[in-house]
């Protein structure tokens, strides 16, 4: 949901016209703005989640949505911009504004989009990207069409993924952000005359994070709840002490991008999956636990175990019984609900007895040992020897 972009586009890629195309897929209809839809974009500015991913503020009003209108109509006079309203069935069954969106020429051409909350959850926003892209590579002659959003605006990366865009990396403060440049998550999308928009799939497993019942705990995504216990976590002396890739504390900034961003693009990425050891009773963070390494080519159905416990939560069974329980969603098929795995390892220094027992009693095996495989110490100081297990889904 990037900010809207006001002023001429330095590169025009399309014959101008006055009138905007009326584009449809039966679901959402793009057509150009009318006079009833500025109440509602100015409806969709004052919206919290829309003031606080973008550069949208409060400060914007009726006069400022119906200067966007005709900037965009001038925009389609001149050839220096693309942009449509969106509309949809309202809740009450009647065509209504759903939102906009907008192409960029550039270069290098790219995308923006807004949408209403009450048009929110329902697949909407894809259609008008799709229908949108299409009309850009074949009627603007577009080579490539680019889409960014700020790092952790999932919702946003949720419609691009589903319409076929290839995650593209993080662009360090590239954004505009409440306190200044904020890093941002980028993607591109490219013509292929074989697969066209409307018929694009998504590229990666988005893999799901079902509540998984074990015992005393419950296996559950991360929540905003999480983070002073994560947080605590990862500072601990003994945490820091196995973890020495880590040269500083973390900060509350840190704890909340890992626990609900990384793990949630590497989820969309097929990367990885993270659940929160969570006690039972009371839904308290204990640890952490991921299956990670998922999109590896050279070992397309294996993935690499990683676990870490909250202080008081250690020496109590609960990361072994997390282990055992995550061990079986892994090599449940995808066609069950599971993530199809059928070779797990796990890595662990060879000092870290806490963390051996937790594997052995889960059931792996050692499969090799390693010198001066890592570094441990509060300073990353002490190079370690390694000790590496595995499982496979065959000796269950």
């Amino acid at each position: 949901m990037p900010a809207q972009v006001g002023g001429r586009y330095p590169r025009r890629m399309a014959a101008p016209q006055t009138v905007p195309p009326v584009l449809t897929d039966g679901v959402v209809t793009l057509r150009g703005f009318a006079e009833s839809d500025v109440a509602e974009i100015a409806a969709i500015y004052r919206d919290p989640e829309v003031r606080r991913r973008t550069t949208l503020g409060a400060h914007l009003g009726t006069a400022d949505a119906r200067a966007w209108t005709e900037l965009v109509a001038a925009n389609w006079a001149t050839g220096d911009g693309f942009g449509w309203a969106i509309e949809a069935a309202g809740p009450d069954g009647r065509p209504r504004y759903a939102g906009q969106i907008d192409l960029r020429p550039g270069p290098p051409p790219s995308v923006g989009f807004l949408l209403a909350p009450w048009a929110r959850g329902a697949g909407r926003m894809s259609r008008a990207l799709r229908l949108a892209a299409g009309w850009g590579f074949t009627g603007a002659g577009f080579e490539v069409l680019h889409w960014a959003c700020r790092a952790g605006h999932v919702a946003s990366w949720r419609v691009a993924h589903a319409c076929g865009f290839a995650f593209d990396g993080v662009r360090t403060r590239a954004l505009p952000g409440p306190g200044g440049l904020v890093d941002a998550w980028t993607a591109v999308l490219l013509p292929d005359p074989a697969v066209p928009p409307a018929s694009r799939e998504p590229r990666t497993t988005w893999w799901p994070v079902p509540v998984l019942g074990g015992g005393r705990i419950r296996l559950r995504p991360p929540s905003g709840s999480d983070v002073d216990r994560h947080l605590a976590t990862c500072n601990d002396p003994e945490s820091r002490w196995w973890d020495g890739t880590r040269s500083h504390e973390a900060d509350a900034a840190d704890a909340h991008r890992w626990l609900l961003h990384d793990t949630e693009l590497a989820r969309s990425l097929g990367a990885a999956v993270t659940w929160v050891i969570a006690d039972r009773d009371d839904d308290r963070y204990l640890g952490t636990i991921t299956v990670s390494g998922m999109d590896r080519p050279y070992a397309p159905a294996g993935g690499e175990i990683g676990y870490r416990a909250h202080p008081d939560a250690r020496g109590r069974g609960h990361v072994a019984a997390a282990l055992r329980r995550v061990t079986r969603h892994a090599f449940t098929p995808v066609a069950d609900g599971g993530l199809g795995r059928n070779r797990l390892a796990l890595g662990t220094a060879a000092g870290n007895g806490a963390s051996r027992r937790v594997a052995e009693r889960a059931g792996f095996r050692q499969a090799a040992a390693f010198r001066a495989d890592g570094v441990c110490g509060l300073d990353g100081g002490i190079v370690s020897d390694g000790v590496w297990y595995e499982l496979l889904a065959a000796d269950r």
